[in-house]
């Protein structure tokens, strides 16, 4: 039997605390709050004029959530998928993964012992200028289909907030409370306001986008109270 074609059982996830955002909506600030609170990101990117913090991503587990959102759990995705909880499960102390294609997600609540996440959302009109001015036209999933994916995992992992880059950056009090119900004292003097890349794009939104917008602020009001 050709050893691809094997069965192969995933490895449990013991302890997954993810960042979850469509690209350039504040998931790298997310992620700097939690490493404030202890939480290691094993992570194989350098930081840049973007970021100059650091990405916070596992390179490996990034195009992993792409094969798994086009072939979910093959034989390969699941062997990759063991490589990348190993890496977690065996990072010293607390470790986090980002995710920015937000259906892949589902694939580590069924493997993960206790899941907790951070959503993160921007507004789209700035998320999509400053991805254009990175040179980005274009990500497998849209805005809209990958916040809609966020809506849909927030409403199935019971431990998960929602949070906005523009809360983060105002230094919002209330962040510090909303990270507390997923069990994590974060310092919010670790994110400066000139981390902003972009404010106040007059990038032109669908009605559709508008509307998701607005309803992920609602979702946010939630998880601020």
């Amino acid at each position: 039997m050709n050893s691809k074609s094997q069965s192969v059982n995933p490895v449990v996830l013991q302890n997954g605390i993810f960042v979850a955002g469509h690209p350039r909506s504040g998931t790298s600030l997310a992620c700097k709050l939690l490493e404030s609170a202890g939480v290691t990101f094993p992570s194989d990117t350098r930081a840049d004029n973007y970021n100059k913090d650091g990405y916070y991503e596992l390179l490996s587990a990034k195009e992993l959530e792409k094969k798994l959102i086009e072939k979910a759990m093959t034989p390969e995705n699941i062997a990759e998928l063991n490589n990348v909880v190993r890496t977690l499960n065996n990072t010293k102390g607390l470790a986090g993964l980002k995710i920015v294609h937000l259906p892949s997600i589902f694939f580590y609540k069924h493997i993960a012992k206790n899941l907790r996440v951070v959503f993160i959302f921007r507004n789209p009109s700035d998320v999509k200028a400053s991805m254009l001015r990175r040179g980005i036209s274009d990500f497998k999933l849209n805005w809209f289909d990958n916040n809609n994916a966020l809506i849909a995992a927030r409403e199935n992992i019971p431990k998960s907030i929602v949070v906005s880059y523009e809360t983060i950056l105002r230094g919002d009090r209330r962040i510090v409370r909303a990270f507390k119900k997923i069990g994590f004292s974060i310092d919010p003097s670790v994110v400066k306001r000139s981390y902003r890349t972009q404010e106040n794009s007059r990038v032109m939104l669908r009605p559709e986008e508008d509307k998701m917008f607005c309803f992920l602020q609602k979702l946010e009001k939630e998880s601020l109270k």
